[in-house]
């Protein structure tokens, strides 16, 4: 409970967003839904303001940050299996060239490169069973 109280208010964090201005007057048109107004604009993109705390403005497309599509976001979780694999690799060259005696961290690199690829075939067996039930689906 304490570290939702010690959260900031709402106030705060308008106060300490420069994207987020601050109106005092309400238009006529403005509709009240529990704690918070909806004002339709003139663009027809509704604002929305919070009991009292101003308004907050939309944002523009080109200031968004875009986030990372699926493609990326697969391309490094196969990139970092790779990299396990090549990790637990190279532990136990080093483990048989006798350039280490830490057994117990090649056989720990060596799990985590197994559990990571399993992981990775789970993944790639389940896209491909929701591939094939998007193509059975009646459009």
């Amino acid at each position: 409970m304490d570290a939702i109280t010690s959260l900031p208010s709402l106030s705060d964090l308008l106060r300490q967003n420069s994207n987020i201005s601050a109106t005092q007057t309400l238009p006529s048109t403005e509709m009240k839904v529990g704690g918070a107004t909806f004002v339709p604009s003139v663009a027809s993109t509704p604002s929305i303001r919070f009991a009292g705390v101003g308004q907050i403005d939309r944002v523009a497309p080109s200031d968004r940050a875009t986030a990372p599509g699926f493609a990326d976001m697969f391309e490094k979780f196969v990139k970092g299996v790779d990299q396990k694999k090549k990790v637990s690799a190279q532990q136990t060259k080093d483990l048989i060239l006798g350039r280490s005696d830490n057994i117990h961290e090649a056989v720990v690199k060596s799990e985590e490169a197994k559990v990571a690829f399993n992981l990775m075939i789970e993944v790639r067996n389940k896209l491909v069973d929701s591939y094939k039930e998007l193509m059975r689906m009646q459009v």
